[in-house]
Protein backbone atom coordinates (compact mmCIF):
# COMPACT_ATOMS: atom_id res chain seq x y z
CA UNK A 1 0.00 0.00 0.00
CA UNK A 2 1.23 3.82 -1.10
CA UNK A 3 2.22 6.20 1.90
CA UNK A 4 -0.26 8.99 1.40
CA UNK A 5 3.39 11.26 2.29
CA UNK A 6 5.13 9.73 -0.79
CA UNK A 7 2.26 10.71 -2.95
CA UNK A 8 2.30 14.50 -1.47
CA UNK A 9 5.91 14.34 -1.94
CA UNK A 10 5.96 13.13 -5.67
CA UNK A 11 3.28 15.16 -6.43
CA UNK A 12 5.54 18.63 -5.29
CA UNK A 13 8.03 17.12 -7.72
CA UNK A 14 5.58 17.89 -11.05
CA UNK A 15 7.29 20.43 -12.83
CA UNK A 16 4.58 22.11 -15.54
CA UNK A 17 7.46 24.53 -16.79
CA UNK A 18 5.01 27.51 -17.43
CA UNK A 19 6.36 29.71 -20.15
CA UNK A 20 3.96 32.10 -20.20
CA UNK A 21 0.67 33.21 -18.17
CA UNK A 22 -2.65 35.49 -18.65
CA UNK A 23 -5.64 36.22 -18.79
CA UNK A 24 -8.36 38.46 -21.43
CA UNK A 25 -7.34 42.57 -21.44
CA UNK A 26 -10.54 43.55 -22.95
CA UNK A 27 -12.24 46.19 -21.13
CA UNK A 28 -14.79 44.41 -19.45
CA UNK A 29 -11.94 41.47 -18.85
CA UNK A 30 -10.28 44.56 -17.00
CA UNK A 31 -12.54 45.24 -14.74
CA UNK A 32 -13.37 41.67 -14.20
CA UNK A 33 -9.90 41.32 -12.96
CA UNK A 34 -9.60 44.19 -10.63
CA UNK A 35 -13.05 42.82 -9.02
CA UNK A 36 -11.58 38.96 -8.65
CA UNK A 37 -13.95 37.55 -10.99
CA UNK A 38 -12.19 37.02 -14.46
CA UNK A 39 -12.11 33.04 -14.42
CA UNK A 40 -10.41 32.28 -17.79
CA UNK A 41 -6.71 31.73 -17.69
CA UNK A 42 -4.30 30.91 -20.99
CA UNK A 43 -1.22 29.43 -19.82
CA UNK A 44 1.94 28.11 -22.18
CA UNK A 45 3.56 25.59 -20.57
CA UNK A 46 6.88 23.62 -22.27
CA UNK A 47 4.68 21.11 -24.15
CA UNK A 48 0.67 21.98 -23.92
CA UNK A 49 -1.40 25.23 -24.41
CA UNK A 50 -4.10 25.24 -21.45
CA UNK A 51 -6.84 27.49 -21.40
CA UNK A 52 -9.03 27.12 -18.16
CA UNK A 53 -12.15 28.83 -17.64
CA UNK A 54 -15.63 28.34 -15.47
CA UNK A 55 -16.36 29.27 -11.76
CA UNK A 56 -19.03 27.27 -10.58
CA UNK A 57 -17.73 24.70 -13.06
CA UNK A 58 -14.22 25.07 -13.49
CA UNK A 59 -13.00 23.45 -17.02
CA UNK A 60 -9.44 22.91 -18.40
CA UNK A 61 -8.94 22.64 -21.91
CA UNK A 62 -5.26 21.38 -23.42
CA UNK A 63 -3.47 20.49 -26.35
CA UNK A 64 -0.44 19.02 -26.89
CA UNK A 65 1.72 21.52 -28.38
CA UNK A 66 3.43 19.39 -31.39
CA UNK A 67 -0.45 19.57 -32.35
CA UNK A 68 -0.78 23.04 -33.01
CA UNK A 69 0.52 25.06 -36.13
CA UNK A 70 0.22 28.70 -37.56
CA UNK A 71 -0.12 30.84 -34.59
CA UNK A 72 -2.09 34.22 -36.04
CA UNK A 73 -2.60 37.26 -34.60
CA UNK A 74 -4.86 39.64 -35.50
CA UNK A 75 -6.25 42.97 -33.93
CA UNK A 76 -9.69 44.57 -34.53
CA UNK A 77 -9.84 49.07 -33.95
CA UNK A 78 -11.22 48.18 -30.55
CA UNK A 79 -8.11 46.06 -29.81
CA UNK A 80 -5.44 48.70 -31.36
CA UNK A 81 -6.64 51.27 -28.64
CA UNK A 82 -6.18 48.85 -25.96
CA UNK A 83 -2.90 47.18 -27.18
CA UNK A 84 -4.12 43.50 -27.22
CA UNK A 85 -4.51 41.32 -30.13
CA UNK A 86 -6.21 38.17 -30.75
CA UNK A 87 -3.79 34.73 -31.34
CA UNK A 88 -5.68 31.83 -33.46
CA UNK A 89 -3.89 28.30 -33.54
CA UNK A 90 -4.93 25.57 -36.04
CA UNK A 91 -5.04 22.46 -34.92
CA UNK A 92 -3.73 19.70 -36.98
CA UNK A 93 -6.28 16.98 -36.53
CA UNK A 94 -6.92 14.55 -38.81
CA UNK A 95 -9.43 12.68 -37.19
CA UNK A 96 -12.91 13.66 -39.03
CA UNK A 97 -13.05 14.85 -42.44
CA UNK A 98 -15.20 18.63 -40.96
CA UNK A 99 -12.08 20.62 -41.43
CA UNK A 100 -9.68 22.64 -39.55
CA UNK A 101 -10.31 23.73 -36.12
CA UNK A 102 -9.05 26.58 -33.98
CA UNK A 103 -8.06 27.35 -30.43
CA UNK A 104 -8.24 31.64 -29.64
CA UNK A 105 -6.60 33.52 -26.96
CA UNK A 106 -8.43 36.52 -26.97
CA UNK A 107 -7.79 40.22 -26.17
CA UNK A 108 -3.82 38.99 -25.29
CA UNK A 109 -1.86 41.92 -24.06
CA UNK A 110 1.55 41.50 -26.10
CA UNK A 111 -0.15 39.57 -28.37
CA UNK A 112 3.17 39.86 -30.97
CA UNK A 113 5.56 38.72 -28.53
CA UNK A 114 2.82 35.98 -26.93
CA UNK A 115 2.28 34.59 -30.57
CA UNK A 116 6.44 34.16 -31.12
CA UNK A 117 7.06 32.66 -27.70
CA UNK A 118 4.23 29.86 -28.89
CA UNK A 119 5.28 29.43 -31.85
CA UNK A 120 8.98 28.85 -31.10
CA UNK A 121 7.41 26.45 -27.94
CA UNK A 122 5.53 24.72 -30.72
CA UNK A 123 8.82 24.09 -33.01
CA UNK A 124 10.78 23.40 -30.16
CA UNK A 125 8.26 20.57 -29.48
CA UNK A 126 7.91 19.19 -32.42
CA UNK A 127 11.81 19.18 -32.86
CA UNK A 128 12.38 17.45 -29.67
CA UNK A 129 9.38 15.09 -30.64
CA UNK A 130 11.21 14.43 -33.89
CA UNK A 131 8.06 15.01 -35.99
CA UNK A 132 8.47 15.56 -39.82
CA UNK A 133 5.97 17.40 -41.84
CA UNK A 134 5.61 13.99 -43.23
CA UNK A 135 4.46 12.66 -40.12
CA UNK A 136 2.13 15.28 -39.32
CA UNK A 137 0.26 15.09 -43.21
Amino acid sequence: MENKNTTKDSLKDVDFNILWEGKPCGLLQRFLTKIKLNFTTYQITKDELIIITGFFKRRLNSCELYLLKDPDLTDNIYQRLLDISTITVTVDTHTDGSGPKYIKLKNIQDGSKVRKLLRDAIERDVMERKISYFDKV
